[in-house]
């Protein structure tokens, strides 16, 4: 590996690098906390309480745009009035129930609505941010997003897009090589948001959705860029949840 590709004794993949050039060029308009955010995102570094490290992104990405290797967005000397969130922003026409809902007479009655690029995204983004504690991020990549309803009432909202390209402990499991990681990471999926609606309390809800949208996403995702991805991946934070719903679901845990 070349010097170049070594920041704050951190080695850098040259796919990572050519993410990162790319995420750069993509998203000029933007300031480089947000494109350090992104990147953090798609490679997966955080502390370990989960936090991302954009700070330190930020000063490898000022390391690399020194060298030449990226060309990052110049220095803004005004302060941007900070955007509003998503949800505020998107005008949806969604109305909170009045009741909780606590039951579902009948989980076969569950519905996947894929929305990517259809009307209802915009709900589906509205809800994850002013929902999900993660809120809502621009996609980058291959995605897909699913609105989930019972009867005509809406229940959940769930998100699966491009793996996060070096992982070490989901690597050592599946037990490949650098240069097979390379060739098949395409066939492995992130589930990146899942929101069971605030207002409802059903038992099982959220391990059967799982269930059901890992082989929804199979197919939709097949149909959509003509490759069946065979692995799924995601993150709990485990100062949050203990993922009682996914070990349900019969997702594995690497630890």
């Amino acid at each position: 590996m070349s010097e170049n590709n070594i920041f704050r004794a951190g080695k850098f993949s040259q796919a990572e690098i050519e993410l990162m050039r790319d995420i750069a060029k993509k998203h000029r308009t933007e300031t480089r906390t947000k494109i350090s955010k992104m990147i953090c995102e798609l490679i997966n570094w955080r502390q370990a309480n989960g936090v991302l490290k954009d700070r330190a992104c930020r000063d490898v990405l000022i390391r690399m745009n020194e060298k030449g290797l990226i060309d990052l967005p110049s220095i803004r000397t005004k302060r941007r009035k900070k955007p509003a969130r998503a949800s505020h922003r998107l005008k949806v026409n969604f109305k909170v129930p009045e009741q909780k809902i606590k039951e579902i007479k009948d989980f076969n009655s569950l519905f996947l609505e894929m929305v990517r690029g259809k009307k209802d995204e915009e709900l589906w983004d509205y809800l994850i941010d002013k929902y999900h504690y993660l809120g809502y991020r621009t996609q980058i990549g291959h995605y897909l997003k699913y609105l989930i309803y019972s009867e005509k009432k809406l229940l959940s909202c769930i998100g699966f897009a491009d793996a996060v390209l070096k992982l070490y402990l989901r690597d050592k499991w599946i037990g490949w090589s650098q240069e097979q990681r390379q060739k098949k990471l395409h066939l492995v999926i992130n589930n990146t948001r899942f929101l069971i609606l605030p207002w409802l309390k059903v038992r099982n809800l959220a391990s059967k959705i799982l269930s059901i949208s890992c082989y929804e996403v199979q197919r939709e995702w097949e149909s959509f860029y003509a490759y069946r991805p065979v692995l799924a991946e995601t993150f709990v934070d485990i100062g949050r949840s203990t993922g009682t719903s996914y070990k349900a679901a019969n997702w594995i845990l690497c630890a």
